[in-house]
């Protein structure tokens, strides 16, 4: 008889399995970084694009509020998609100190092209699963995220009530 899977066993694992779907199956370069051909977007980049596809234009202090990054690393990803033409930046008529950014023809192409790589890799991914595999870790990832989620929404209600419903 096996030993029983620790919590630590499964979050290790969890961790991994994750990391990996994150990474896709991208080719490495000789010091194990992923490469990026040119023209391609990284995470943060897709992730950006994505929220701009979402909206006409946003400032990028709600950008900031929305990723939960340094503004130094905002600004970082913003030049590098302004200088790749996946998006433009101009001022904001409301806040002359700030900018709104929207996404154009190449940044809608790229954020198209980035969907298409991972649904792919989402596919060679789980394709080692069985139907019943695939949906019994649906189930289990589901019951996962909804305690998780409930856990959340308590800590946070325990936390307003604490603070007077202030935040």
């Amino acid at each position: 008889m096996s030993e029983p899977v620790s919590s630590e066993q499964l979050a290790a694992l969890f961790h991994r399995t994750a990391k990996g779907m994150f990474r896709g199956h991208r080719p490495h370069d000789r010091h194990g970084r992923h490469e990026v051909p040119e023209g391609q977007t990284r995470h943060a980049q897709d992730r950006i694009l994505s929220i701009l596809a979402e909206r006409e234009s946003m400032s990028q202090r709600e950008l900031l509020e929305m990723l939960h990054i340094r503004s130094a690393s905002l600004s970082e990803l913003v030049i590098k998609l302004e200088k790749h033409g996946h998006i433009a930046r101009q001022r904001d008529a409301k806040d002359k100190r700030g900018f709104l950014l929207r996404l154009i023809d190449s940044g809608r192409a790229a954020l198209s092209a980035h969907q298409r790589r991972h649904t792919e890799s989402a596919a060679n991914f789980f394709s080692v699963l069985t139907e019943t595999e695939r949906n019994t870790l649906f189930a289990l990832l589901n019951r996962l995220l909804a305690a998780w989620e409930a856990d959340e929404a308590a800590r946070e209600e325990t936390s307003d009530s604490a603070n007077g419903g202030k935040q």
